[in-house]
């Protein structure tokens, strides 16, 4: 699958575009579907588990993302808990949420950085483009989530979510 990622350090921005061979509300589901996202969501080598559950406006999923593959090192047994604090849906066309590094209870990380997340899903003939455009508070947020391997992460998450849609 490709994928295309354009930073923009002056608005703070980060936008991550890929297509996937799927009408598009079956990839709207990859996101609104528990079970589904689960499947999914996450590195290669990591399971996805979460904690709640709740798509829609003021709900908030939270995740706990756990290394299994013995070859990632230091990273094997390792958890990595998140919250999507989701602010708005479009049915079908985006939703937006602030992302959020946390804990196993649910208290944010401070400490790390958090993003506005906006996700929008086109209909192309007979696939789905979705973009997504993250904006942080500050530059340095960016560059920080990038270092921290963000993009080779997402890339890795996106042949798990290839594998499925050939399911």
């Amino acid at each position: 699958m490709e994928i295309q990622v354009n930073r923009d350090l002056d608005n703070k921005s980060l936008v991550i575009e890929f297509v996937v061979d799927a009408a598009k509300d079956m990839v709207w589901r990859i996101y609104a579907d528990k079970e589904t996202f689960e499947r999914w969501w996450g590195p290669e080598g990591w399971v996805t588990t979460t904690k709640a559950f709740e798509f829609k406006p003021g709900g908030r999923v939270h995740y706990a993302m756990k290394c299994v593959d013995e070859n990632q090192g230091e990273w094997f047994g390792k958890e990595s808990w998140g919250i999507m604090d989701i602010q708005s849906i479009d049915e079908g066309k985006s939703f937006t949420y602030l992302d959020h590094f946390s804990d196993e209870h649910g208290e944010i990380n401070r400490e790390m950085p958090s993003l506005t997340i906006t996700n929008e899903f086109i209909e192309e003939d007979g696939k789905t483009r979705v973009i997504s455009r993250c904006r942080g508070e500050r530059p340095e947020q960016i560059e920080e989530l990038i270092k921290m391997g963000m993009i080779d992460g997402f890339k890795s998450q996106l042949n798990k979510l290839e594998r499925l849609m050939k399911e």
